[in-house]
């Protein structure tokens, strides 16, 4: 049913509830994560033809597929490719972050892909990999620098999106005990990281690391 459909069916209308979504879809804080903005990695993928004829969409494919000797054979011949983006701005380095391929997260970011790339809705690679609980890849980028704390356009941190999912327990982990983390940083709708995992998941406790006596020393 369409908006336009619930606004003509009175008997229907929860004024409050659809109240709320127009304040999320505006991008204005309300009582409801922004899903207009979060960003699920929902990529249109390239006929096989398309593929093999187009270099760009080929980089992306063997990124995002974990195909090494392939992206690894491209980036020695066109080392360029190694920052292309898609439609919505996704480089080779987020689509292997989100699934996980830490051997080629390693070798595009030896090739020198851009760790801070952006995508239509300022989501960065750490923001890939933390909200598909991607532990061992969000490590490797917060060695390789990514800033812990850099927020997408609706204000998600690497923590508020692993605190959104009930089973990323190893990257709330990694991420809390991370020297820089700040877990007092709000996102659009007003919520911290906490709020957001004691509504979502059984793992909200771990917040308890995040002590002077136990975190570094800001």
């Amino acid at each position: 049913m369409s908006l336009a459909n619930v606004y003509d069916d009175a008997e229907n209308v929860n004024t409050e509830v659809l109240e709320e979504v127009m304040r999320a879809k505006k991008g204005d804080p309300s009582k409801f994560p922004s899903f207009w903005e979060e960003d699920e990695e929902d990529i249109d993928q390239p006929a096989q033809w398309e593929i093999d004829r187009d270099p760009n969409k080929r980089i992306l494919w063997a990124a995002e597929n974990n195909h090494l000797e392939i992206a690894t054979s491209m980036l020695k011949d066109q080392p360029d490719l190694v920052n292309v983006r898609d439609d919505d701005k996704y480089s080779p380095l987020h689509r292997a972050c989100y699934n996980g391929h830490i051997d080629m997260v390693r070798m595009l970011l030896s090739r020198g892909a851009d760790i801070q790339a952006r995508t239509i809705d300022g989501w960065q690679p750490l923001h890939s990999a933390a909200r598909w609980n991607q532990a061992s890849v969000v490590s490797l980028l917060l060695h390789n620098g990514a800033e812990v704390n850099v927020q997408t356009q609706g204000g998600q941190t690497a923590l508020h999106l692993a605190a959104s999912e009930p089973d990323s327990r190893e990257t709330l982990e990694t991420l809390l005990m991370n020297c820089y983390i700040d877990v007092n940083m709000k996102n659009a709708a007003g919520e911290i990281p906490s709020d957001i995992c004691r509504r979502t998941s059984k793992h909200f406790h771990l917040f308890q690391i995040h002590d002077p006596s136990v975190n570094c020393l800001k």
